[in-house]
């Protein structure tokens, strides 16, 4: 084995939106970080996603996720505008809300509690109907059992936040290494020295930060079980410049979300499959005929693409962050499910602190990677991702 020199500060495996967004603000903080990625940075559940961001319909109750989803959106229009001076790429970024519809008689109760949590955290969940609702829809939607338009939902596109955050870490000073594969951790005396990489080289560095998404669970080296496991997503676009809605729409069923070049996605399944690859026509159809029966004017849609993705899952739901117990110079990005591009910027402040000190958010113990030696009562997260 040949060993590599000390070169860098920290080394992050991971080059998704969440590992690219911690290097960013660690060389922002003056370290010397390199990121490394098993294939292409960003083409993992950073492509897959849709890029809502939707901290209250994420979230059942008041507990840890929503706190840091909330703070991470508010944290979102100067993060963005901060990528936009040192990238030169615009990422996208919408603030024009969402409309929740309630298609059938029963799922007027979620939409009451949907509202009515929004009424607890100061947010804005407006009933909309009739005229109102084909206005801020943009075009028809099949006549609902109820409708809310929730004014603090955002979006942004992934994909070109990606490239905003890749290059403005490029020009940060981050060094990135694609195909690059983290087979090890490697630890000495209790203490992260560096990665070992699939051909044999030690990358030595101060820290290391896991940041792989669905494949972290599965690097050697790390000396607890780290339950991350994959859950497979799939999406459609449709060409749907013909009826294209003026903001996000999201059902009990689906969720459709316009681009700026035509495009609709539609989403999303949720799949326990492991890392089975591929993409089924079963899905394919039960997406688009969900898309259709809440805008009945996709019918004639045609379809440009159809993906999948693997989210990082947890076994409580939450996101594993921080400090890896046991371990001085470890540290965990990762379990987001389906919230890595919510959490991105929140994440990355937390482990900025961590990583050089300063300010920066706390990290709720619901969160902290040293929860699954606990007791099961503790840290349990009380609520759930939706489906879709």
């Amino acid at each position: 084995m040949r060993l590599g020199k000390t070169a860098d500060d920290v080394v992050v495996a991971g080059g998704g939106l969440v590992g690219m967004a911690v290097a960013l603000e660690a060389a922002r903080r003056g370290l010397r970080v390199r990121v490394l990625d098993r294939s292409t940075p960003g083409a993992g559940a950073t492509q897959a996603a849709a890029g809502m961001l939707s901290p209250l319909s994420e979230s059942s109750d008041g507990g840890p996720f929503l706190s840091a989803g909330l703070a991470s959106l508010r944290l979102y229009p100067g993060w963005i505008d901060a990528l936009r001076a040192v990238s030169e790429v615009d990422p996208r970024y919408r603030r024009d809300g969402k409309l929740r519809v309630a298609c059938a008689p029963p799922a007027l109760r979620g939409l009451a509690g949907l509202a009515r949590r929004a009424r607890e955290f100061g947010l804005s969940a407006a009933p909309i109907d009739g005229e109102d609702l084909a206005r801020l829809a943009g075009t028809r939607v099949a006549p609902p059992s109820g409708a809310l338009l929730l004014a603090e939902d955002h979006q942004v596109d992934n994909r070109c936040l990606h490239r905003a955050v890749s290059e403005g870490a490029r020009r940060t000073g981050v060094a990135v290494t694609p195909d690059a594969e983290v087979v090890a951790v490697v630890v000495e005396r209790g203490r992260a020295i560096g990665v070992r990489l699939a051909g044999g080289d030690l990358l030595r560095a101060g820290a290391v930060v896991l940041a792989a998404g669905a494949w972290t669970g599965g690097i050697p080296g790390i000396p607890f079980p780290l339950p991350v496991r994959p859950v497979r997503g799939q999406m459609l676009a449709l060409d749907a410049r013909d009826s294209l809605p003026a903001r996000v729409i999201e059902s009990e069923d689906v969720y459709l979300v316009p681009r700026w070049d035509g495009r609709l996605l539609v989403g999303a399944t949720v799949e326990e499959v492991g890392f089975d690859s591929g993409c089924t026509a079963e899905a394919g159809t039960l997406l688009r005929d969900a898309a259709i029966r809440l805008l009945p004017g996709l019918a004639t849609a045609p379809v440009l693409d159809h993906w999948h993705g693997f989210r990082p899952g947890t076994p409580d739901a939450h996101p594993i962050i921080g400090t890896a117990p046991g371990v001085e110079g470890l540290y965990m990005a990762t379990g987001h499910f389906r919230n890595g591009i919510l959490l991105a910027p929140w994440t990355a402040e937390a482990l900025g602190r961590l990583l050089a000190g300063g300010d920066g958010p706390e990290i709720p113990e619901a969160f902290l990677p040293d929860r699954f030696q606990r007791s099961p009562e503790d840290g349990r997260r009380s609520h759930a991702p939706n489906g879709g």
